[in-house]
């Protein structure tokens, strides 16, 4: 009973914590997030206007089942954390410390969906070009972008999906399609030659270590086969040669 006559007292002025300049958090759904500055000794922790905890001489009590399990407090550092957050947790929390470190801050915290991991495939592919094609699931105030290296290239911040056409001369080009939202962001880094598969339209485009071998082995075996003839022509010649300086001494 004591304790809830504390939080009666707290909040004869509660409302003045509410003009107080808000700091922006967000948070994905599903996530947890810790509030940043730490109450350790005796203050609250309210969301609107409705108590959710009450900090008095180095102990907790959380006053909302609706957070129970889910709001932590630690003693250590004095710090909040609410866990399993969904799109209602989205709204103003106040921190009023009365001891020690006293101050008072609001923080407006806002709830997105996770940003899914982009889709991309190869459109439109010929021996010069590919139209690469980029698609997410939509979500909350979602930006989609193409990027070429470091640099952006296209970006929409009202489409789901983007294209983007890669002239052959940059298929060697590093690329990546970024979907984020203010919570969350995913990448895919795309490989031209694979996602547009082009080495079934351009075999010369694969690398081959064997392609010099395959040039000079002709000129080799025609080298080798030189040598043996002359080799062989020059044997030949010279028993011929014998022979007859053999047959001239015999008829003297």
């Amino acid at each position: 009973m004591a304790l809830h006559l504390r939080a009666a007292l707290l909040l004869t002025v509660f409302p003045l914590s509410l003009t107080e300049e808000k700091v922006n958090l967000t948070a994905v759904v599903g996530s947890s997030i810790t509030f940043p500055d730490p109450l350790k000794q005796r203050g609250y922790f309210s969301f609107g206007s409705k108590l959710v905890a009450l900090v008095y001489n180095g102990v907790n009590e959380t006053e909302d089942n609706n957070y129970t399990n889910r709001l932590h407090w630690s003693k250590s550092t004095g710090l909040f954390t609410l866990s399993n957050l969904q799109k209602t947790d989205s709204g103003v929390y106040t921190i009023d410390s009365k001891k020690g470190n006293v101050f008072v801050k609001n923080y407006e915290l806002k709830l997105f969906d996770p940003v899914s991991v982009p889709e991309v495939s190869g459109v439109n592919v010929s021996s010069d070009s590919c139209t690469l094609q980029c698609s997410v699931n939509p979500t909350e105030q979602i930006t989609l972008s193409w990027f070429r290296g470091d640099q952006t290239v296209d970006s929409s911040r009202t489409s789901t999906v983007l294209i983007l056409n890669v002239k052959r001369r940059d298929y060697s080009d590093q690329y990546k399609c970024v979907a984020l939202n203010p919570a969350d962001k995913k990448t895919v880094i795309v490989n031209v030659t694979i996602v547009c598969k082009l080495n079934e339209i351009l075999p010369d485009t694969a690398p081959k270590r064997s392609s010099g071998w395959t040039f000079l082995l002709p000129l080799i075996v025609f080298g080798v086969a030189l040598v043996v003839y002359v080799s062989v022509l020059h044997v030949k010649t010279e028993r011929k040669r014998k022979r007859e300086a053999m047959a001239s001494s015999a008829g003297v």
